[in-house]
């Protein structure tokens, strides 16, 4: 496996090389100023990686381009694991879906994709990494045939060689230890547009909120004076960023024991993590169904407190503006937190969570639950639900 993988990246950086040497005059040029994107009519983004809770931190970028040019056409390249965090964001005119797998498995849809992203000419080409030096962005970015194609090196300058061969404009490598929400926001604001604002954003379906309400109120009855609607949510798609489920269970104990309702919450594969906190807990907890990530958003959304681990749910939760507990272990959190003025975070001593004690988490939660069950908050943050197309 690890044989192969090298020898698909060395391919990767050969053909990247031919590519660079047979565009000639399309690389990278010295001292030429990058594209204004106030002047521009159309802008492809491109972030196809998988990870949620990297796209939702991009989504300060897509805000910034929108306000940045508000009459162009702008589009993104996503893949299908991270399509969900941009699925009806107001900002983007199209996302285009980026299957690598059913791509290479279909001569037909390869057409199709690459078909539709040459149509609109786009006039200036994104790419965003933040973290590596994605050899398949930058290829799209070419084959999408876009005038001015505008992208970096990964940090420590990877890829560097082939930045310069693909891209008309190369920005500065990414700077170790920059918040990602600024390191995504530093691709454009050379372009002309405002990296000011780092907050996250999701747009939901009235479908998406409703569900995501009716199932709390189902779960924990609906909101009251004196009493905040807490979700726990023990999970995390990496082992190292999952505080103990037991412990969680202290927690909701701890809040129910204040006159707080808290309801649990898992994504799949992870009910056995629900388990382990109603066994730690001091009675049985609710629990919120199986639903997609959209529609838990749309429960978090209507929630006055969530306490989760270092996940794509987090950042989810975020940008539902509702006070949000965020638990770090071996990710930095001055990197890798949403920068949300609701998001309080408990960093592990030693980035081991299971350093971090229950004493700290419990503390902070009661603090955070009581504060927001003296002043509920009114409905949904503006820009959080959209309207159904006609």
């Amino acid at each position: 496996m690890m044989v192969r993988k090298h020898m698909e990246r060395r391919g990767k950086r050969l053909l990247s090389h031919a590519l660079g040497r047979v565009l000639g005059e399309g690389t990278a040029t010295a001292g030429e100023s990058p594209p204004d994107l106030r002047c521009a009519a159309s802008v492809l983004l491109i972030r196809q990686h998988n990870q949620l809770g990297d796209m939702l931190l991009s989504t300060p970028v897509f805000r910034a381009v929108r306000a940045c040019a508000p009459n162009a056409r702008i589009d993104l390249v996503a893949g299908p694991e991270n399509l969900e965090a941009v699925r009806g964001n107001a900002h983007l005119d199209e996302v285009l879906l980026f299957d690598k797998a059913a791509l290479r498995s279909s001569p037909r849809r390869a057409l199709a994709f690459l078909t539709r992203l040459r149509s609109p000419a786009y006039e200036v080409a994104i790419v965003m990494n933040t973290v590596a030096f994605s050899v398949t962005a930058a290829w799209i970015a070419v084959l999408s045939g876009a005038r001015q194609r505008v992208g970096r090196a990964g940090p420590r300058g990877l890829g560097a060689d082939m930045a310069s061969g693909l891209f008309h404009h190369v920005l500065p490598a990414p700077t170790p230890g920059r918040h990602q929400s600024d390191v995504n926001l530093d691709l454009v604001t050379p372009l002309g547009a405002d990296g000011g604002d780092r907050r996250c954003e999701i747009f939901l379906t009235e479908q998406e909120a409703g569900k995501g309400r009716l199932s709390l109120d189902a779960a924990i009855g609906p909101g009251r004076a004196g009493s905040a609607r807490v979700v726990l949510h023990p999970g995390a798609g990496k082992i190292p960023n999952r505080w103990s489920a037991a412990r969680f269970g202290e927690v909701a104990s701890a809040l129910v024991r204040d006159g707080h309702r808290v309801v649990l919450a898992a994504g799949p594969g992870e009910e056995h993590l629900l388990h382990e906190a109603e066994a730690a807990a001091e009675g049985a907890l609710p629990r919120l169904p199986s639903m997609g990530i959209r529609e838990l958003a749309g429960s978090m959304a209507e929630a006055d407190l969530i306490v989760a681990n270092d996940t794509g749910v987090l950042h989810f939760a975020a940008a539902t503006r509702t006070s949000t507990l965020a638990l770090f272990g071996p990710t930095d959190a001055a990197e890798w937190c949403p920068a949300d003025v609701g998001v309080e975070v408990l960093a592990a001593p030693g980035a081991d969570l299971d350093s971090l004690p229950v004493e700290a988490v419990r503390a902070a939660a009661r603090r955070m639950a009581t504060a927001a069950a003296s002043s509920r908050p009114g409905p949904a943050a503006e820009g959080i639900v959209r309207e159904e197309p006609a």
